[in-house]
């Protein structure tokens, strides 16, 4: 059961969000949609919703930054980029400038989806079936906390368990802006303690509401990362396990298909790309920037732009399933090793798949010295198992991390793993203000009240 089934169908309320985007936190109202165009049925409510997915689906966000730069600024000892791209090079490089255009594009995406959700919510009065009510909240607020949570990882410093987490988050926005009356042009930036806690609180009443349906994992799944993210292990661990113990998903056999067979029996929240939703299959998209291979009809497929480099090759053995299969010699666009896991311009992307649970668990209950669910050994031993590798006896928290690095690799969780860890990310300190993204430009320029982030103007 998953959140994104397909994308090809209509949005058409969507549209009037989409016209009522700009400056503000991606917010110029050409026209509002409160008197003639207000929402005014179930229906409506619905294709907003699903116009905030379809945000959430794009390249600025899960269809391809929101994967794809959590490995990229972690690129040292990892990752190469020889692409052309000078805003995604310079991510790379660990040397930004608050005009990067994905920076900035990330930033406004993620806003609008925030900004669809909160017009949801706020237009719920008119849905009274109670049961598609919760369901349609339930999902605004998942999108909303989602949102929320994406941003202040890459727009703030880490949070810091035990710590006041004071330092400047992001802006948190609750109020659809649906008119000019509406526009935000001062709103101040929260600190992180403050986002993540209106993140929290979203998915936490996200799986309240969605107890009865089956969207309710896509939920928990986000609500167990935000916990491991904030070193709350008890939550995160309990919530791993409900998905886990759930019998909903189980570990798929083949490394390959979580990647490759739509609703697969791993995607706890995924996105089912096809050729309206595909998120790029030129100048944008995982695939195209992962991909270097000929095609059984001696086509390049892939530019070929990011490959990865031997040291983090070798990190697997020799026999390793995860490397055997999943990483390949490039034979299109460029030569290096590539990754099996964005390979199809059309294949699915999982944002919550049931490996990362297992591994959030195994984690969980080691560094608390339990075995809810099961014990730490056995869950690492699973994962092990399928990639071909002997038993481990004992695990320690460091086993653990060393398999959460290679089962995730490329699917976006290394800079956050790292930064969580207080790992260093090549010479840079995993709280380094190199490693936080600029408040995008267009954004400091207008609002005096957004305060930039050190080392940007």
């Amino acid at each position: 059961m998953k959140i994104i089934k397909n994308l090809s169908y209509s949005v058409l309320a969507f549209s009037l969000l989409a016209s009522s985007c700009g400056k503000k936190l991606d917010m110029e109202p050409q026209d509002d949609i409160s008197s003639e165009n207000a929402l005014s049925t179930a229906a409506d409510v619905n294709n907003v919703l699903v116009g905030a997915y379809t945000i959430m689906a794009e390249p600025a966000l899960y269809g391809t930054n929101l994967v794809m730069i959590g490995d990229l600024y972690a690129s040292p000892s990892y990752l190469n980029w020889t692409g052309s791209f000078s805003t995604y090079r310079d991510i790379s490089n660990q040397n930004l400038i608050s005009t990067n255009e994905d920076a900035t594009r990330t930033w406004t995406h993620a806003y609008q989806a925030i900004n669809a959700a909160n017009t949801v919510i706020e237009s719920l009065d008119v849905v009274t079936d109670p049961d598609m009510k919760n369901e349609l909240h339930g999902k605004a607020l998942f999108i909303r906390g989602s949102m929320h949570f994406e941003l202040v990882r890459l727009y703030a410093l880490p949070y810091e368990a035990g710590a006041a987490n004071g330092s400047l988050g992001v802006p948190i926005v609750t109020k659809a802006v649906k008119g000019f009356e509406d526009i935000i042009s001062d709103i101040a930036r929260s600190t992180v303690a403050q986002v993540y806690d209106q993140a929290q609180a979203d998915l936490i009443e996200a799986v309240s509401l969605l107890s009865d349906s089956p969207d309710l994992y896509a939920a928990k799944g986000m609500l167990a990362r935000l916990y491991l993210q904030k070193g709350d292990y008890p939550n995160a661990r309990e919530q791993a396990n409900d998905i886990i113990e759930s019998g909903e998903y189980s570990l798929a056999s083949n490394l390959e298909d979580p990647f490759r067979v739509k609703n697969s029996s791993e995607g706890v929240f995924e996105i089912q790309q096809n050729e309206q939703s595909n998120a790029g299959s030129s100048n944008d998209g995982l695939a195209t920037f992962y991909s270097s291979y000929l095609n059984n009809t001696g086509g390049k497929v892939g530019r070929g732009d990011l490959s990865i480099l031997n040291a983090f090759v070798n990190t697997y053995a020799t026999t390793d399933k995860r490397r055997t299969q999943m990483i390949y010699e490039g034979t299109g666009a460029k030569t290096g090793w590539f990754t099996k896991k964005w390979y199809n311009y059309f294949d699915n992307i999982p944002v919550v798949r049931l490996t990362e649970l297992y591994l959030t668990r195994a984690e969980c209950n080691a560094r608390l010295g339990t075995s809810v669910g099961d014990s730490p050994a056995n869950d690492i031993n699973a994962l092990r198992q399928r990639a071909g590798l002997a038993d481990l006896a004992t695990v320690t928290v460091n086993d653990i991390l060393a398999e959460r690095d290679k089962e995730l690799a490329f699917e976006g969780y290394r800079i956050h793993d790292l930064k969580r860890t207080k790992r260093n990310v090549g010479t840079y300190t995993y709280n380094a203000p190199e490693l936080v993204f600029p408040i995008p430009y267009r954004e400091v320029s207008v609002n005096s009240n957004l305060e930039q982030n050190p080392g940007y103007n």
